[in-house]
């Protein structure tokens, strides 16, 4: 009973020190509100006046126009204006700014080439401009005489960004920055058709064909998966890396139909967990950026408990996940992957069995429809023409709907 009162008592003594610390704070900062008795008149205090005044500046609305006509969707344009001031003189100016976000309707539309072009139009107009690269791409102003001040001073600014991977959770993902850091504001509601998610996979990456240079200059994020020990796989885990696109191994794994050529670096039905390993390790050398692992055929191996448990093993041990291609409806990956508690995807459709961009294009709607209704959707297709084609024109429905495009890794389960 004298424990149980000491105890009530170091309560109460807790409790009373809380309250004084709270009433002090209190009045600390009731005293900062109402603040100490000023010992002057601020009656008596100066006042400048200053003189407006606005520069001349180009057509801006006719500038937001030259995108348009060379060939960008202008997805967001911001404009702000702001009072400059000389310091020397109590002659001031309005200084315009606007950011414009802007989307090639074609890949092979280059940034650089159409920032000189309008440049070169504005020094043809007779405006003297200043040219400086960002992140995402350039600011471009313009100078104008100010005659009062005696001198020209930059009278309208534009951030120019271009919409790429690296920059789309900025202007699609509702990502916002706190002290430095991205913060997902709708993270609780993310993966539900209040928040859906689609993760665009194209496989088969390693080789040179005219598809490449399209899905590398996609400006949304996709994730690309590279073949092993392929002359061109190293180079294009770099590029595409460096472009803003999520990189994985596109592991060969045997198939039911044995006559299929796996190319180097296959895994095959009997291998012991020693040479699964090798192999695996040896694959994953060859792409430096390699964020997880997801079957090339495979519906042999995938639907094989035991070698599927050597796979996710390794793929565990180096902190991977794996993405079931799902090319076999006896698939055991969810089953072995929840029991040794390697983060895992699964794909809910082929995108391009078909070489046919209206039909790929269908097959995108049902993606986004998809993750619509059950908040989340993985689709799958190929480093080939007629997807990169259908992706492209599949753009302007992308950003239109709520559906948001991410990396296969933000798609991943543990049971």
């Amino acid at each position: 009973m004298a424990q149980y009162r000491l105890e009530e008592q170091k309560k109460i003594l807790g409790i009373l020190m809380v309250l004084l610390a709270v009433s002090s704070l209190g009045f600390a900062v009731l005293g900062f509100l109402r603040g100490p008795e000023l010992p002057f008149d601020l009656e008596g205090e100066q006042r400048i006046e200053l003189e407006l005044t606005r520069p001349m500046v180009p057509d801006v609305d006719s500038l937001a126009r030259f995108w348009q006509d060379n060939g960008y969707a202008l997805l967001q344009r911001e404009q702000d204006y702001q009072v400059q001031t000389s310091g020397t003189t109590s002659l001031a100016w309005i200084q315009g700014q606007e950011t414009l976000l802007v989307v090639p309707e074609q890949y092979d539309r280059i940034l650089s080439q159409t920032i000189f072009r309008l440049s070169e139009f504005l020094l043809e107009e007779g405006w003297m401009i200043q040219l400086e690269a960002a992140d995402h791409g350039y600011t471009l102003g313009v100078w104008s005489d100010l005659p009062q001040l005696g001198q020209k001073v930059l009278a309208y600014e534009w951030q120019i960004d271009l919409l790429n991977p690296k920059n789309y959770d900025y202007y699609y993902g509702g990502w916002i920055s706190v002290l430095g850091e991205p913060f997902d504001p709708e993270s609780y509601v993310r993966r539900t058709p209040q928040s859906p998610l689609l993760a665009v996979i194209i496989d088969d990456w390693g080789y040179a064909n005219s598809a490449v240079q399209p899905m590398l200059a996609y400006p949304l994020p996709l994730t690309m998966a590279i073949l092993p020990q392929i002359e061109l796989s190293e180079m294009a885990s770099e590029r595409l890396s460096r472009a803003g696109h999520e990189v994985i191994l596109h592991q060969p794994m045997e198939a039911l139909d044995l006559s299929l050529d796996l190319g180097p670096g296959g895994i095959r039905l009997g291998m012991t967990s020693e040479e699964v390993e090798a192999q695996l390790k040896e694959n994953l050398a060859s792409l430096p950026f390699a964020v997880g692992v997801n079957n090339h055929m495979g519906s042999l191996v995938t639907a094989d408990y035991e070698t599927m448990t050597h796979v996710l093993e390794v793929i565990g041990e180096l902190g991977l996940f794996f993405v079931d291609s799902r090319t076999t409806t006896e698939s055991v990956v969810r089953e072995v992957a929840v029991e040794l508690g390697v983060p895992f995807g699964v794909n809910n459709l082929f995108i391009d069995n078909e070489s046919d961009v209206d039909k790929i294009k269908g097959q995108l709607r049902a993606g986004l429809d998809l993750a619509q209704r059950q908040g989340h959707a993985v689709v799958i297709g190929h480093v080939r023409s007629a997807t990169a084609d259908a992706l492209w024109e599949m753009i302007p429905e992308f950003l239109a709907t709520n559906v948001r495009l991410v990396p296969i890794s933000r798609l991943l389960h543990k049971e």
